[in-house]
């Protein structure tokens, strides 16, 4: 049986910003995959899911998102891409009128999908978008990114501004969402014990570079944390 092509394919990709230089020789993303991307401040973790939403341009390398280059097609990519950031600006619209606006963008935009998430993360449609907490406007985000079941959803640092029970609906809700085979989910976050319990594979990155790549079992290895790897792997163990 033939494998599935991967969602994202990254070949000898460099991102300069000023002194910073971000480089990944070689990463694949397939289908039906949860990958955590860990890494200390300014490892280049957000610049990375940034460019994979078409919001900023590479210096170097080939990059196909859903087999488009997000630098060159990036209104193609979002149609089958949700994004989320915890500093993501939103409309300062009602919750209803926001998702109505929304659903004029995707054609594949879910009523139905975005009336359960509204419930579930306990948004009114009337609620406006600047009289809602931290936590709120975290849930709210991740509904505009899910609204349109998008075949890749990349969440950088989801978990702002919620408690541990919270943090644990808004990771379940997403994984049901894109629960089947021809989807993935790409997630950064300090959380490293939530990135443990739901990633099946990691991208490790420190000063730019990818310290480690693969699934989650193999890297952590039995009796640590993946936190204590993510130690070791700073250290130099894994370089």
């Amino acid at each position: 049986m033939t494998a599935p092509e991967p969602l994202v394919v990254l070949h000898n990709l460099e991102i300069r910003r000023g002194g910073f230089r971000l480089s990944v020789p070689e990463w694949k993303v397939p289908p039906g995959s949860v990958v955590g991307l860990v890494g200390p401040n300014g490892a280049g973790k957000t610049t990375l899911l940034h460019h994979l939403a078409g919001l900023a341009p590479r210096d170097a390398g080939e990059v196909r998102v859903l087999g488009l280059d997000p630098a060159r097609q990036p209104g193609r990519v979002r149609e089958g891409l949700g994004y989320m950031s915890d500093d993501l600006p939103v409309f300062d619209l009602r919750v209803g009128e926001l998702m109505a606006v929304l659903s004029g963008y995707y054609p594949r935009w879910d009523p139905s999908l975005v009336s359960d998430l509204l419930v579930r993360f306990e948004l009114e449609p009337g609620q406006r978008a600047r009289d809602l907490s931290k936590g709120q406007a975290t849930r709210l985000r991740i509904v505009c990114a899910l609204g349109h079941r998008p075949r890749i959803v990349l969440l950088d640092e989801p978990a702002t501004g919620l408690d541990l029970a919270g943090r644990r609906r808004l990771l379940e809700a997403v994984l049901e969402v894109v629960q089947d085979e021809e989807r993935a989910v790409i997630i950064s976050s300090h959380q490293v014990a939530d990135i443990e319990r739901i990633a099946d594979r990691l991208l490790v990155l420190a000063r730019g570079r990818v310290v480690a790549e693969g699934s989650t079992p193999e890297l952590v290895g039995e009796g640590q944390t993946l936190e204590e790897a993510m130690m070791r792997w700073e250290m130099g163990g894994a370089a």
